[in-house]
Order: C-alpha cells, then sequence, then structure tokens
C-alpha cells in the first residue's frame, strides 16, 4: 500500500510523469521516506549529497552558501540535483520551513533515470538558462506543445494567390495604368522601372491622388504611386506580415521569392485565411467617427487577442498586436479632437511613455503621453487650446480601455504638455542632478516614441537625451542601482514576496515583479551605450553587440521575458474567457507545475543579471 501511495504521488508530478511504468516502479522501490521537523537542517551547504529529495509535504528554504535566499519550495518540488549531477558538494543550506515529509531518490538511481530517459532528464538541467530556454520553444511550438497549423503559423506563400505578376512601368501615364488594372481585374498595380520594383498603386489611390485631387491622368504612373513599397519574403508568416500592414497602416504587401516578386498579399487574404477581426479592429479605428466609435472598436480588442492566445502565437507578436491598436487609437483620437476643435496653432507631437512606446503592451494598460511643441510655442497664447485637446485625447482613451494614468503622466498634466527646449531642459537636469525624482522619471520618460504629429520633436528630444545620458556615467550608476534595487521573488511559492490587492488578496504581479526588472536592466545597458530604441528585445540585442551585455546574458533576459509575457497572456486569455477583466495578478496556487519551474528559474537568471549589473554599472552599491 505504501509503495502505491508513492507511486500514485510521484507519478503525478513533472517531471516523474515522463518514466515509464517500469521506471516509475523501479523508483518507488527505492524511494526512502524521511521526516523532519520545523526549523530543522536537512541538508548543509559544502557537503556530501547522496539523494534528490521531493517534497511529499511541507516547505523548505534553500541559502546559496547559507547566507543568500535561492529559493522556497513546496510539495511536489525536488532539491538536491545539481550537486548530484555536477557530482560535487551542495552549494545550498536547506532547512524546513515547516514539519516536511521528503521522498529520497538514492542517487544511483536518479543518475540511471536520467541517462535512460531523455525527457526526464532535461528537466534537472543544471543550467536554469538551458531549462528556460527549452519552455520558450515548447511555448512556441517547436516542442510540439502548440499546433503548427493555426493560420497564424502558416507562411503568406501557402495563401497567395498566384499568377502573372501585373505590372506597369515608371513610363506609363496614370491613365495606361488605370487601364491595365481594370483589364487585368486586378485592386493593385506594382510599378517598375526595367526590371526593379519601385512603386505599388491601389484602387484607392486612383480614388484619392487621382480623381478626388483631380489629378491630370496624362501624367506619369510616378504622380500617384507609392515609392519603395516594402516587401516580405514568401516565407514570412501571416501574422508577421499582419503586424507589418498594422504597423505600417498599408493593406498590401508585395510577396518575394529568390529575388523576384511572385504575387501580392491583401489585408482581405490575411482576414480570409485567419478568420479573426484583428485588422478589422484597426479599420474601425482608422474610420472611426467619433471617440465612441473608438471605444467600440477597441472592446473588440480582448476577444482577438484570446484568439491570437489560443493559436499559440507567441507574446512579442502579441504585444506588438495590442501595442499597433494602442498607437493607432491615440492617432484616431487625437485626429478626432482636431477635428473638433480646430487645428493645432503650432506644431507639435504626442510622445508616448512606457510600454506603449516599447510595443509591448499588454491588456489592461494605462495611458502614459504628453505633447512636445516646436518652435512659436507660446504657453500664453496658446496652452488653452492644447488642454482642451489633451482633455479629448485622454477622455477618449480612457473610454477606449486605456486607464487614466495613476501618477498623471497624462497630457492633461501640464508638466508633459512642453516646448522641445523645455522637455530637453528637464532631461538635462535629470541626469546632471540624479535625485530620486530624477531616477524615477529615468524609468519613465526614456522609454518614449511619437505617436502622432511631428515625429521629428520626438526623434531630436531622444537623440539629446541618450547622448546627454551616455556622456554620464554618474547618472548610469543611479539608474543602475535603483535596477540593482529590485526584490525579485525568488520565494513565491511559500512566505514569498507578494503585493495585496484588495480584490484579488495576495498576488504576484508579473508586470512590476517580472517584467519591470527585465525592462529596467535592458534601459540600464541602453542609456550606457546610447542606445536609442526603446523596445527591450532590441535593445538586450543592440547592448550585446556592443559589449555591455554578454550575448549569453541578453539571450537568457530575452528567453525570461519571452516567457514571462507569456504567462501573462495565456493568464489574460482565461480571465478573458471568465468574463473578468484582464489584469497582470495572479495568485501563485493557480501556476502549473510547468510554469512554477520555469518561472523560479527565469527569476534565477534576473537575480544573476541584476548582480551583474551592480557590480558593473552600480559600483557594487544597491
Amino acid at each position: 500500500m505504501e509503495l502505491q501511495e508513492i507511486r500514485g504521488f510521484i507519478g503525478q508530478q513533472a517531471p516523474f510523469n515522463h518514466l515509464t511504468a517500469a521506471q516509475l516502479s523501479r523508483l518507488a522501490s527505492a524511494i526512502t521516506i524521511q521526516y523532519f521537523r520545523r526549523d530543522s537542517l536537512i541538508i548543509d551547504a559544502g557537503v556530501e549529497n547522496q539523494w534528490l529529495s521531493v517534497l511529499r509535504s511541507g516547505a523548505v528554504e534553500l541559502m546559496l552558501g547559507g547566507t543568500d535566499l535561492a529559493a522556497r519550495l513546496g510539495e511536489g518540488d525536488c532539491f538536491g540535483y545539481p550537486s548530484l549531477i555536477r557530482n560535487g558538494l551542495t552549494q545550498n543550506r536547506v532547512v524546513a520551513l515547516e514539519d516536511c515529509l521528503l521522498y529520497r531518490v538514492p542517487k544511483a538511481v536518479f543518475l540511471d533515470l536520467r541517462t535512460e530517459n531523455p525527457e526526464f532528464g532535461q528537466f534537472f538541467d543544471i543550467s536554469e538558462s538551458a531549462r528556460l530556454r527549452q519552455a520558450v520553444d515548447k511555448l512556441k511550438g517547436m516542442g510540439g506543445s502548440v499546433a503548427q497549423t493555426a493560420p497564424v503559423f502558416a507562411a503568406v506563400k501557402d495563401i497567395l494567390r498566384r499568377g502573372e505578376v501585373i505590372r506597369a512601368q515608371v513610363t506609363d501615364t496614370v491613365a495606361a495604368a488605370a487601364q491595365i488594372m481594370a483589364h487585368s481585374d486586378v485592386s493593385t498595380l506594382l510599378i517598375y522601372q526595367d526590371d526593379s520594383l519601385v512603386g505599388i498603386i491601389t484602387d484607392k489611390d486612383l480614388r484619392r491622388r487621382v480623381l478626388g485631387a483631380g489629378l491630370d491622368t496624362a501624367l506619369p504612373v510616378t504622380a500617384c504611386m507609392t515609392r519603395d513599397p516594402r516587401s516580405i519574403p514568401a516565407d514570412t508568416p501571416v501574422m508577421a506580415a499582419l503586424l507589418l500592414m498594422l504597423e505600417m497602416h498599408i493593406h498590401h504587401l508585395p510577396v518575394t521569392e529568390n529575388g523576384r516578386v511572385i504575387g501580392v498579399i491583401g489585408a482581405s487574404d490575411l482576414l480570409a485565411h485567419m478568420g479573426s477581426n484583428t485588422l478589422q479592429i484597426a479599420n474601425r479605428i482608422r474610420q472611426a467617427p467619433s471617440p465612441a466609435r473608438v471605444a467600440e472598436a477597441t472592446a473588440l480588442l480582448p476577444r482577438a487577442v484570446s484568439g491570437l492566445i489560443e493559436a499559440g502565437v507567441d507574446a512579442d507578436h502579441i504585444g506588438r498586436f495590442v501595442s499597433s491598436i494602442g498607437e493607432q487609437s491615440h492617432a484616431r483620437l487625437l485626429a478626432l479632437a482636431e477635428a473638433e476643435i480646430g487645428p493645432a496653432p503650432v506644431p507639435y507631437a504626442l510622445v508616448a511613455f512606457g510600454s506603449l512606446a516599447r510595443s509591448e503592451q499588454a491588456l489592461g494598460s494605462d495611458q502614459d503621453n504628453g505633447f512636445v511643441f516646436g518652435p512659436g510655442y507660446d504657453p500664453a497664447l496658446h496652452d488653452t487650446y492644447f488642454a482642451a485637446l489633451a482633455t479629448r485625447l485622454c477622455d477618449g482613451l480612457h473610454a477606449a480601455g486605456y486607464e487614466y494614468c495613476p501618477g498623471n503622466i497624462m497630457a492633461t498634466n501640464p508638466k508633459q504638455r512642453l516646448s522641445l527646449d523645455e522637455w530637453q531642459q528637464n532631461f538635462t537636469r535629470w541626469i546632471r542632478t540624479p535625485t530620486p525624482e530624477a531616477i524615477l522619471a529615468g524609468t519613465i520618460f526614456f522609454d518614449m516614441r511619437a505617436m502622432a504629429g511631428e515625429t521629428s520633436l520626438v526623434d531630436r528630444l531622444r537623440e539629446h537625451a541618450f547622448e546627454m545620458a551616455r556622456e554620464n556615467r554618474i547618472f548610469q550608476s543611479f539608474i543602475a542601482r535603483s535596477a540593482a534595487g529590485a526584490r525579485i521573488p525568488l520565494g513565491f511559492f511559500r512566505n514569498l514576496i507578494l503585493e495585496h490587492d484588495a480584490v484579488e488578496g495576495d498576488v504576484l504581479n508579473l508586470k512590476t515583479q517580472a517584467i519591470a526588472p527585465i525592462v529596467d536592466i535592458a534601459r540600464a545597458h541602453a542609456l550606457a551605450k546610447g542606445i536609442t530604441v526603446a523596445n527591450t528585445h532590441e535593445r538586450l540585442a543592440q547592448a550585446a553587440a556592443a559589449g555591455s551585455l554578454s550575448t549569453e546574458g541578453a539571450a537568457d533576459l530575452r528567453d525570461c521575458l519571452e516567457f514571462i509575457r507569456d504567462m501573462r497572456f495565456r493568464h489574460q486569455g482565461q480571465q478573458i474567457r471568465d468574463g473578468q477583466p484582464a489584469t497582470n495578478k495572479l495568485a501563485p496556487r493557480t501556476l502549473s507545475r510547468f510554469d512554477r519551474e520555469h518561472l523560479r528559474d527565469a527569476f534565477k537568471i534576473i537575480r544573476a543579471q541584476l548582480d551583474h549589473l551592480r557590480s558593473s554599472m552600480a559600483g557594487g552599491v544597491t
């Protein structure tokens, strides 16, 4: 009976559920059961270990070197395997936090099973990086957990309607191009100069740029074409093509194979293939005649995201999609506000900060925005207009699901409505005098991207801010010190470092406790090297290229970010299906064993990179 109980419990736990029936029976027969009272020492650091220990009940604490918290473990968790694999001394001191019952597997049995069963063995890879990379690959479908037959994973060549590529030459007139389109019954026409693609025109171009503008049809087709059109390789996934259309506000993409155009993929082709409303949301926003219609369109976003999650789309692509919808919502609501109160009296740009600027938005994001004014701005003359414009914009965003910023980082705040010179003066002050307020500003405003208007104003502001930061080592050290002070909840399963939510109780906040430290690390390295991109993946890649971060460290952090963001989207997808609002907060008890184990790996990697940041850029001080 005791063997049956052991086998029943062990067989339900990962990775023991990958063992064959014979292997599981051999394991159960070899197990020794031991009991440890609360506060008792189970194994000390620096000694030989002969057991893989599995917690049947209770909780333990692992202290690296006997002093630094490494992890807190609960029922079903394993410990002791790194020293068995290395055939060396233990690194952790293990103490019972509660009365514990342990199943202890002899070293020889564990090592034999690890050799015999590769899937079982992979789980105990002593490299957190390797384990996490396998988890990310599995989530992306490379491990077989996601059906690669989902529509979003198809290549555009698989849905492209092939045939003769209809083209015209740059020397043809507008009238001749229209006749070619009518004769061939196509809605798009590629424009070539000899054998090189140089432009594209569509039915819409003929309506708006020719008929609507009264353009002389005897002019060359270059007068109405879109120059240097973006093209995509034939093996581009459908989801990537969708995102490119959303981000560039276009509806057609030439498709190339072996260096030549084989056809044109349209938004309607993608919609028909995917059977989703992803592109329809963007179209509805762009065509919305009122803020209320914008809100109606964005109300479709949770269901669209839920569909992408269920299809197995990775977190980075979903984040880019959500961010694209956010950007278009900002731009459309601003245009509607201008249409209501009149055109702006001076040049300006709408700038977004935070996750939207990084193209990393999730559901339930609040708004962080401001105005940057160009030459001629006079508060006495113009601020009444821009205050009214900001109110309409921010109220419209709130109605569309983008909550008001709790920190008041919005264009409705006069402090976020400044001329380019004033913004530059702010950044100069923050960088030269790194007070706590300045460091907080650094974590907000250095992630910036123009949403609408005179985008060159934001480009100039970004260049000024990052150039000054790159040259100021003291400011860099304070930013790094702030990032390195993050509390990583390694013990989040028992006595964990949680946030208390009035509605949800004690929760793990994936945004503030798991994603933000990675974002902060990437930002610190970007500031040190003058890297002006905002996206965290791109910052990590460029930091590695610049030598500020190791190639392995950058890859590890990208895996951490991808895994945690994927977990967040899966959590939000479940909330949507349950009819609840999407949040960043979850109860640790709801995590699967797969997520628990790999989230712990991610936290260890993040902590190691924070330690590196502390020693390399923060002067070893937190």
